[in-house]
């Protein structure tokens, strides 16, 4: 791995001291390539580019790329057992969802590695947001102003809007 020189200031008044923007291209190239940026990329945004019920079981961990071919291998971690078996099933999903999010075909294999440290995670509990608790009379009114709404979803959550917007006025 190549190294880079910091270069600290000689004037007295900084007194070694260097702005984080100067040494900031020093630093990065040392920590990530040129390479690593889409796969960071797609650590970062891996929920949002396989969905959250794959993304419960399924990591991303790195790209390489090959030095002979130039193609890029993306590598997943899942639990072990049948897991491994539902991610080669679904690969080319996988590496569809990807190059799609990326832009173009920057991903061209995948390789599953099984950790047996690795345990599912279970999925996020939904917030329950409590109603707003209006008197009978605006309720009646609510129902008054939606009387002619012939769709029933729709007149539902114009109730509850209503029903929102007059318990915050009271507040």
């Amino acid at each position: 791995m190549k190294e880079y020189q910091l270069h600290i200031s000689d004037e007295p008044h900084c007194q070694d001291l260097e702005s984080l923007g100067s040494i900031w291209g020093a630093i990065m190239k040392g920590v990530i390539s040129k390479d690593d940026i889409i796969g960071a990329d797609i650590v970062i945004h891996w929920r949002d580019i396989v969905g959250t019920e794959m993304s419960m079981y399924c990591n991303p961990l790195k790209t390489k790329v090959n030095r002979h071919t130039g193609e890029r291998t993306l590598h997943v971690e899942v639990p072990a057992g049948g897991y491994a078996l539902e991610i080669q099933h679904k690969s080319s999903y996988i590496l569809d969802k990807v190059n799609a999010y990326v832009g173009y075909r920057a991903i061209h294999a995948l390789k599953v590695n099984q950790n047996i440290n690795l345990r599912p995670r279970q999925p996020l509990e939904p917030e329950i947001i409590p109603q707003p608790q209006v008197s009978e009379q605006d309720e009646k009114y609510l129902s008054e102003l939606t009387a002619e709404i012939k769709d029933e979803k729709l007149k539902k959550i114009l109730i509850n809007i209503g029903k929102n917007v007059i318990s915050t006025n009271r507040e």
